[in-house]
């Protein structure tokens, strides 16, 4: 009883058609067997036929077949009809049978001038295609459009050859068929999208736009359907535009502000003015995004209210005023949470399903911006090139064509009607050519020739000797003037030239420090707005930010509050409770009306150190030729600097304003400190032929860890004191804009808190009564020394006070004294 015992067997196929043959025999038994008045399998089916007839879906189906009955193309096409019965009734009977039933009511129901019985017939026959119809599935895709194409084409063009061929209704059937195929397979993403349930964040950008072209269909259908004068079509484009502006921004706005705009015109065979009346009003609504929900509304309102001047008709426009105030009220009373079901659907962000793909994107963005820069740089070399010419031509080919020149002036020119014509240049062209060279020779020596200096026999032979001597002066003269004025045009192509090849070494410097190594952290993003959103702070968006050089940045979008000071009160403390180190708003951006719209603002790693700053300057004329920066720039880095132009006045002060401006712009914009030098120095090289230079005195202080970088190109020495100690950063460099290829001086120093940076001008060193053995820095040691002050506004008015003091009340240049003082950042 235990052994195990293994039977083999193997099914038996049935022939086909057999299942089909029991279920006839079972029918027609139970027909003779029934008694009269009783059919029982046919009550069975009608109940499980209402059954599925009153379910939801079924119903819902049927007003939509209704609607789109009601779609027409050109006023006589209906293509989303068929397209959107053959999409939902496959394989589905009696759904079929209820969505035929409401295109039936919708078509007797519509105004279009379309033959009714023919539409009917046709959507009859597809439907009995469909479900008869066997195809495997994999041929779904389409098998369905195919049917659905081949059998508007067929029975419409049998009923088009009963009434009489006609070329044009043939095209109208082929156009008809085409489109209705195309919009089968739409169709057909979208039921597939409903069968399979799936949800918004998995949905891709096909099955957006299959629901988007379902809508527009329905749109289209709802045209006709009026409550007191009002369209409810116009009602529903007007809000599709206005969620669009919320939800994307005055360009998507915009786009779809056309789209809805041209539904009218595919309806009918007119071109309306909603095109432009939708465009407008999107844009508008998109513009004023920044200020909510009340914004949207009257830049939507402002766009139509302005559109509507242009329309002739006043009881048009105050029906469309009165839709754009109905579609306002019903997008003003949308819940919250609109917004952050939308963004559940990933296609529809910025984003999109495409973090993986940044980090390459950006790499490729970045080399061709390179690529771009240096091309530009390679066309300024050949400008350059092109205006420098081939080089200069030699000495002899220049004389060579010069004689060619003077001989044929005076042997083809002057020469050439005299009667001696023939014996002077044919007989004896030699002697003649060796008489008037010598004549050139002396012209050129003495720079002009009298006839007194041409040889007796010359003065014997020729006729008109003094006039050739005349010609020989004015053409020695011609030839000089023209040679002078050659020179000043090469030597004008020349600097135009060097300069171009300055701005393209400006601009390839440019490109080869250019880094943007930076990257957005998605996974600090998440747990951000998680933890965020546990602390009840409500964010738009988030953005962390991290550079090349390892820092920080935060970026939040979040609803503006009434006072502007809730990001700093709240979000600092709870962003820096998710990072675990300090962060400061760096940077913030509040809309003009506070608690409307949204607010934007920049986090960044807070500084270990802050700096104050006291200046004082003094001109020796009425405008100070030295100039200076202090400023913030990226990276929690403090830049000083200070500039002093050549010589003094307004020449001297532009010179200078122009250095430490380009400086400012270039270490903000992320250059490095030599390349920005470059630039600066490259670009003063450009200004003229003449001298034009700057001196520049750079400091620039890292707020994290104290350290502080030093810069001199033809500055006076610096002072750091710390304690009772003073030291002196000097360096012997030539100021910007002399040399092409300068020497840099660099220096580092770490500085602590309460340590004091001075800088000065030139200016300050500069006065009469300081023996010429004496160390003109002394004097400053000796204050700073003795200074006990920690106001470094007071010192710096201090040190040029001393100054003045020293040159008598007469300074000799411009003097600039700029105190920093480091302490710290509690």
């Amino acid at each position: 009883m235990e052994r195990i015992e293994v039977y083999p067997y193997h099914r038996i196929k049935e022939a086909p058609g057999r299942k089909l043959l029991e279920k006839k025999r079972e029918l027609i038994k139970s027909i003779k067997k029934a008694k009269p008045g009783q059919w029982i399998p046919y009550q069975v089916n009608l109940a499980q036929v209402w059954k599925v007839l009153l379910t939801t879906e079924v119903l819902v189906l049927s007003l939509m077949s209704f609607i789109m009955a009601r779609a027409s193309v050109l006023g006589e096409l209906l293509p989303f009809m068929f397209a959107f019965t053959a999409a939902f009734s496959r394989k589905r009977p009696i759904t079929g049978l209820a969505m035929a039933v409401g295109a039936a009511a919708g078509l007797i129901g519509s105004s279009a001038s379309i033959n009714i019985y023919v539409n009917i017939i046709t959507l009859i026959v597809l439907l009995s295609l469909i479900n008869h119809i066997k195809l495997p599935t994999d041929k779904y895709w389409w098998g369905i459009p195919f049917v659905c194409l081949t059998s508007i084409f067929l029975v419409k063009s049998l009923f088009q050859l009963k009434s009489g061929i006609s070329f044009y209704g043939e095209m109208v059937i082929i156009f008809e068929s085409l489109i209705a195929g195309i919009l089968t397979f739409v169709f057909m993403v979208a039921s597939d999208t409903i069968k399979k349930k799936k949800a918004l964040s998995l949905f891709a950008l096909e099955d957006i736009a299959a629901f988007l072209i379902i809508g527009i269909g329905l749109i289209m259908g709802v045209n006709g359907f009026e409550l007191a004068g009002l369209s409810l079509s116009s009602i529903l484009c007007r809000l599709g535009i206005l969620a669009a502006a919320f939800l994307w921004g005055p360009g998507q706005a915009t786009m779809v502000g056309v789209m809805v705009g041209l539904t009218p015109s595919i309806t009918s065979s007119l071109f309306t003015l909603s095109v432009g009346l939708y465009t407008l009003s999107g844009l508008l609504a998109g513009l004023f995004r920044n200020l909510g929900k009340l914004g949207i509304i009257i830049g939507f309102m402002l766009g139509t209210m302005a559109f509507s001047l242009f329309i002739p008709e006043t009881h048009e426009t105050v029906l469309g005023i009165w839709e754009t105030a109905i579609a306002c009220l019903v997008f003003f009373l949308l819940p919250e949470s609109f917004n952050n079901t939308v963004k559940r659907v990933p296609a529809l962000t910025t984003l999109a399903n495409r973090e993986s793909s940044l980090p390459m994107a950006a790499e490729c963005l970045k080399t061709e911006a390179i690529g771009r820069i240096k091309g530009f740089a390679r066309v300024f070399d050949e400008i350059a090139g092109t205006l420098e010419g081939p080089g200069k031509t030699s000495s002899v080919g220049q004389e060579t064509s010069y004689l060619n020149y003077l001989y044929d002036e005076i042997s083809s020119g002057f020469c050439h009607q005299c009667l001696h014509y023939e014996k002077c240049w044919e007989k004896y062209c030699y002697k003649t050519s060796k008489e008037i060279l010598d004549l050139f020779t002396i012209a050129e020596k003495a720079g002009s020739i009298a006839y007194e200096d041409c040889s007796p026999d010359f003065r014997r032979s020729c006729l008109y000797s003094r006039d050739i001597v005349n010609l020989i002066n004015y053409l020695f003269a011609s030839l000089r003037l023209n040679e002078y004025w050659k020179s000043r045009l090469d030597e004008s192509c020349s600097m135009i030239s060097r300069q171009i090849q300055g701005i393209s070494r400006v601009i390839e410097n440019l490109a080869d420090d250019y880094d943007d190594n930076t990257v957005i952290d998605y996974t600090l993003k998440e747990k951000i707005k998680k933890d965020l959103k546990k602390m009840n702070i409500r964010l738009i968006d988030v953005t962390p930010i991290k550079t090349a050089a390892a820092h920080l940045y935060v970026k939040i979008i979040m609803n503006s509050c009434s006072d502007g000071q809730y990001c700093e009160n709240h979000v600092v403390p709870a962003v820096s409770a998710v990072l675990g180190e300090k962060v400061e708003v760096l940077d913030k951006n509040c809309p003009c009306f506070m608690g409307k719209g949204n607010c934007e603002f920049i986090l960044s790693r807070a500084c270990t150190y802050r700096v104050t700053t006291g200046v004082a300057q003094v001109g020796k004329e009425t405008v100070c030729g030295d100039n200076y920066t202090i400023a913030s720039i990226q990276e929690c880095k403090e830049l000083i600097a200070l500039s002093d132009g050549m010589g003094v006045g307004e020449e001297a002060c532009v010179q200078s304003r122009s250095a430490v401006r380009m400086l400012e712009t270039l270490l903000e914009a992320g250059f490095d400190k030599s390349v920005a030098l470059n630039t600066i120095n490259s670009t003063l090289l450009l200004r003229s032929s003449r001298e034009n230079f700057a001196t520049l005195d750079i400091a620039m202080i890292d707020l994290y860890t104290a350290e502080v970088d030093f810069i001199k190109t033809g500055s006076v020495p610096s002072f750091l004191k710390r304690g009772t100690q003073v030291e002196v950063i000097s360096a012997s460099s030539l100021p910007v804009g002399i040399i092409e290829n300068m020497d840099i001086f660099t220096d580092s120093r770490r500085m602590i808190a309460r340590d004091l940076l001075v800088m000065i001008s030139d200016g300050v060193l500069d006065f009469s009564n300081s023996a010429p053995n004496e160390d003109s820095t002394a004097w400053i040691e000796d204050l700073l020394q003795m200074v006990e002050s920690k106001e470094p506004q007071l010192i710096a008015e201090m040190i040029i006070n001393r100054a003045l003091s020293m040159c008598k009340g007469k300074p000799h240049d411009d003097m600039t004294v700029i105190c920093t003082y480091l302490d710290l950042n509690l």
